[in-house]
């Protein structure tokens, strides 16, 4: 067992997908932190063991309680069991205060610079919850606040869903991974928590048709059907995704029967199974949670039961 467990290789863009983290994040955690320390072929690639898999899991453990990646190393070899919460709080609240005031000045190009940085360092579900829900909640309060603030949130927003959509895109047209339909009903301008489910899903290795603007739920089995006729375009399942009241007569009945049509994997995400609570025990859908990680882990263990 042990020979085995040694002898198992797994590529970067493997570990990737197993462990959800980019790779551009799994290289900055190489070069920048000297957290991993692949292996390399003879042809100069990275190759990664169990081991490091594990140590990855690790690492993201840290980082889930709010530890900044450059303080994960001397924790990873000891049996500390607690970290400073102060200290870890103290991290995130710096940084939104760092990108806040950068936000009141205006300033594109030093936002754009420390998101590119959060991204490289930061996998995509601990910046959700440490530092984008946090600063956005800031943001909506001062806009109701002071003067001035409105525009501030609308800056960052725009930024933030720009940044988003190009790295959609470039993972996009690089993944080779099984196809998937996000359907999202709150339409472009209002989409952000539905773009970083999109990016989410594409760092896992997926590959994705997003319709911003909802189309009629009877139409997804139209969609799926066409995109079927290409072999490499065959859709393996579908998530639809709301975080405002959707405004559709029947909405039970209707999600059912697109489902039911479907005839793939059907899934339902965002703040709309919180407005109505009924919609996460419909027949045949699958409600995904609110954290970015279990809700890849949701898709990818419910697709892994249908081959």
């Amino acid at each position: 067992m042990i020979d085995q467990k040694m002898s198992e290789q797994y590529s970067i863009r493997e570990l990737s997908e197993i462990s959800g983290v980019n790779a551009i994040t799994l290289r900055a955690w190489e070069r920048r932190y000297g957290l991993l320390k692949p292996q390399r072929t003879t042809k100069g690639h990275r190759y990664y063991t169990a081991d490091d898999i594990e140590k990855v899991r690790n690492i993201l453990n840290w980082l889930y309680r709010g530890v900044a990646i450059s303080k994960v190393k001397p924790l990873l070899n000891t049996d500390q069991s607690v970290t400073d919460e102060n200290s870890a709080g103290n991290h995130w609240q710096d940084t939104i205060n760092r990108s806040l005031e950068l936000v009141k000045q205006f300033q594109r190009e030093k936002l754009e610079q420390q998101l590119n940085e959060l991204f490289g360092t930061y996998p995509l579900d601990t910046l959700a919850i440490n530092y984008f829900a946090p600063i956005r909640n800031t943001l909506d309060r001062q806009a109701h606040l002071r003067f001035g603030g409105a525009a501030e949130k609308i800056f960052f927003d725009g930024e933030l869903r720009a940044d988003l959509i190009s790295r959609i895109r470039h993972a996009n047209s690089n993944n080779n991974g099984d196809c998937l339909l996000l359907v999202v009903f709150d339409g472009q301008q209002h989409g952000i928590p539905a773009l970083f489910l999109a990016l989410a899903i594409l760092e896992s290795g997926f590959r994705l048709h997003v319709l911003y603007e909802a189309c009629n739920l009877r139409e997804i089995p139209y969609i799926i059907e066409q995109s079927n006729l290409s072999a490499n375009n065959t859709l393996r399942a579908v998530i639809c995704h709301s975080d405002s009241k959707p405004e559709i007569s029947a909405l039970e009945a209707e999600l059912t029967r697109a489902a039911e049509h479907a005839r793939i994997p059907f899934f339902i995400s965002g703040e709309w199974l919180n407005i109505t609570p009924a919609l996460k025990s419909i027949d045949g859908i699958t409600a995904l949670g609110d954290s970015l990680r279990t809700a890849i882990a949701t898709i990818s263990q419910s697709l892994r039961k249908t081959v």
